[in-house]
């Protein structure tokens, strides 16, 4: 009996740290999946709506607005908190807030593309890229 404790006990010491490590590389590839997803939304309602979409992330929370004239805004996102949610944090050089108007035509108003640097602890880092015409590569 002690024999097959000891043995569970040894099994556990290998697997636990294991299991954190493909559950923090699912989580990574869901918040991943997630701000990829907001993008694509945005440039496609900005296509389907005809009006200018913007893609923000501000405190770790990614959120997609309709801006209507002249000041009002349709929320087709609510606020998702990365942080919460997956443990991941937004670091790409984003002071405050990352904001990415979608003209009516799709296009990113953007000079350059824009990374967005995906970082949560124990695992690599990842990114989504908005190319300057729009189009979002994971």
């Amino acid at each position: 009996m002690l024999i097959v404790i000891v043995m569970i006990s040894v099994l556990s010491i290998v697997a636990i740290p294991r299991f954190a490590l493909a559950n923090g590389k699912r989580h990574m590839q869901s918040a991943k999946m997630r701000v990829a997803a907001a993008a694509a939304t945005a440039r496609a309602a900005a296509i389907q709506k005809g009006q200018q979409v913007r893609f923000m992330i501000k405190n770790n929370r990614v959120t997609v607005i309709v801006i209507t004239p002249p000041t009002d805004t349709i929320k087709l996102i609510s606020p998702v908190p990365l942080d919460t949610l997956y443990g991941v944090r937004v670091t790409s050089g984003i002071t405050d807030s990352l904001v990415v108007n979608f003209s009516s035509r799709g296009f990113a108003a953007l000079d350059n593309g824009t990374t967005i640097m995906l970082k949560r602890n124990g695992v690599p880092a990842d990114s989504v890229v908005i190319t300057k015409t729009g189009m979002v590569q994971q």
